[in-house]
């Protein structure tokens, strides 16, 4: 069992900030934490001791040893939260999986086992490669639990913590042998149906998934159809599947919701958009170098870039909201310099339209300049116009 990539790269950024890792690798949690939470847990849950249950004790050992993990686990019954859930705690070398609901009850004792198996590879997650990963989920929780925090970080936490999850997920899978058992518990708990067909729940993910676009929109689970198409994925686990996986839950590129990396993708996307939109030596006015330099704090443009098929993919693995961002970069800078405007909103239309962004700067110009359908069409007709003659001239000048 690996974490995904997307959980490297956040624990690969972190232990690059030695100061932060060090920090947090110190921090410990504090006795007095301990002892209060176990108060808590006896005034608020039943204990379920070995000697009345020891057939889930049976369970517990066996998904232990599949994880290959050796720290006694008490089970607990929650008094105080009625949905069906599962939830475990560990430290000092213990863990305490605490119940609610009836789950004990839809589940078989094959399910139960895909439970167990689900909440240990928390504990097994943030045992391996020296406690990483654990020290990479406390980092990225305090910045965005900050209140200062920008909201990539944030969104940052969220997609590690639903990687968290499939990664318990493919536990469960490990811990149960069984495709089939791992979904059924999952959609089980989702539903509070005692009976499922995991068959019929995978042919509906898949309905799911071609009728809207890839992207989970959860705050710490993915969606249930998304964690039965991945663990159907994960079944045969190939880089392909997980790069499958990694695109399902992430989904496209969203302006809305930046991550750490996304963020600074989409920062790269623009500079690059820029620097291609700026190349021709008519488009490096004074207005245009000004506006350039308000973007980014640099005048360095990479004046090698061309539309390529890679540049083509990035712009269409963006939602629109994105799209209509990239469209507003070159009406932007289309209108910086009043001498060319006409010329750089030709120049504009010509990139949009290898990018598939047409529509949108057209959209754009129609608001702007308050034009009808028809005006819209006539004045890129004369934008493009005015492209062609500078271009030809450019050409015969050349000769």
């Amino acid at each position: 069992m690996k974490p995904f990539p997307f959980q490297y790269q956040l624990r690969d950024y972190f232990k690059n900030q030695s100061k932060t890792w060090a920090w947090f690798l110190d921090k410990n949690v504090q006795k007095e934490q301990i002892e209060s939470f176990k108060t808590d847990l006896l005034k608020n849950a039943y204990r379920i001791d070995p000697q009345t249950e020891p057939g889930w004790y049976a369970l517990l050992e066996k998904a232990k040893e599949k994880l290959h993990l050796s720290l006694p686990v008490t089970l607990y019954q929650s008094q105080q939260v009625d949905h069906l859930n599962g939830a475990i705690v560990s430290f000092e070398n213990e863990a305490h999986l605490i119940l609610s609901g009836s789950i004990l009850k839809i589940l078989n004792e094959d399910e139960i086992l895909a439970l167990f198996g689900h909440e240990l590879s928390h504990i097994h997650l943030n045992s391996i490669e020296n406690g990483d990963f654990e020290i990479t989920n406390r980092i990225i929780n305090a910045i965005a639990n900050d209140y200062k925090s920008e909201l990539f970080y944030h969104e940052t936490a969220r997609i590690f913590q639903l990687f968290t999850e499939l990664y318990c997920d493919l536990g469960a899978l490990k811990v149960t042998g069984s495709l089939e058992t791992t979904i059924s518990t999952l959609v089980k708990i989702e539903t509070g149906l005692d009976k499922v067909s995991t068959e019929s729940y995978l042919k509906q993910a898949d309905e799911i998934l071609a009728r809207i676009e890839a992207g989970s929109s959860g705050e710490s689970h993915p969606e249930i159809y998304i964690r039965a198409k991945s663990l159907q994925l994960l079944s045969e686990m190939t880089e392909e599947n997980v790069a499958k996986i990694e695109e399902i839950v992430k989904g496209k590129l969203d302006l809305q919701q930046l991550n750490l990396f996304t963020k600074k993708e989409v920062y790269g996307i623009t500079k690059n958009l820029i620097d291609i939109f700026t190349k021709p030596k008519w488009m490096q006015s004074e207005q245009n170098i000004i506006l350039y330099k308000q973007y980014f704090t640099q005048y360095n443009p990479n004046r090698d870039l061309v539309i390529d098929t890679d540049f083509k993919t990035k712009i269409n693995n963006s939602k629109d909201n994105l799209k209509n961002y990239y469209a507003y970069v070159l009406f932007d800078f289309s209108m910086a310099d009043a001498e060319l405007k006409e010329v750089a909103i030709g120049h504009a239309l010509d990139i949009t339209e290898q990018l598939e962004l047409e529509t949108f700067l057209k959209a754009i110009l129609k608001k702007e300049f308050k034009l009808t359908e028809k005006s819209v069409k006539d004045f890129c007709k004369s934008c493009t116009i005015a492209l062609n003659q500078i271009l030809q001239s450019e050409s015969e000048s050349s000769y």
